[in-house]
């Protein structure tokens, strides 16, 4: 008998905690509270609207390049050698041969390779002379076949013919048969 007191007794000791537990967050005292929902944001200024009046071409100006001349690079110009004249205003475009190519994001550019040499104080003795003839010269080492040459170069210029033309003038004035090459910064 004693063993049904006892369930008993844990019974009615579970059934009064879960009791304790679940009825205070059945039956809440307390009122709901309310929610602010007023909001924050000012409300808007009264604006007058400005008019504007559409903008007039002063006299004097030229009306500007077509957006696909606007932006096109000069071609440098070396020292000793003639400047082509800008085109009137009103004038056709130079055809696509005489303007600067594109070669992804960079202009497309080409070096002349005047000579390679095995010595360094050779090359810069010619680099020396293409400098004092006008043109804008420059050495870069190469490893080739486990040897260090120095490759004398002119330019870049952004025109190919305009490189062939330098490279026949460099051909005659210093007796070499050098290459134009794309140039790669």
């Amino acid at each position: 008998m004693r063993e049904r007191v006892k369930q008993r007794i844990v019974g009615a000791v579970v059934l009064v905690a879960l009791a304790v537990i679940f009825v205070p967050l059945l039956f809440t005292l307390e009122p709901p509270r309310a929610v602010d929902t007023a909001s924050q944001i000012p409300p808007a200024p009264d604006i007058d609207p400005v008019p504007v009046e559409d903008p007039e071409r002063e006299e004097g100006f030229a009306a500007p390049k077509p957006a696909e001349e606007a932006f096109l690079p000069a071609d440098p110009v070396v020292e000793g050698t003639p400047a082509t004249p800008a085109p009137a205003p009103g004038a056709a475009p130079a055809p696509a041969e005489a303007r600067p190519a594109l070669a992804g994001d960079l202009v497309e550019a080409w070096v002349i390779q005047v000579a390679s040499f095995r010595d360094r104080q050779v090359a810069d003795e010619l680099v020396a002379k293409l400098l004092a003839a006008g043109h804008r010269a420059y050495v870069r080492d190469a490893v080739a076949q486990g040897a260090t040459t120095y490759r004398v170069f002119v330019g870049p210029v952004a025109l190919k013919s305009r490189a062939d033309a330098d490279k026949i003038a460099i051909d005659k004035a210093f007796g070499v048969n050098a290459l134009v090459l794309r140039f790669t910064p």
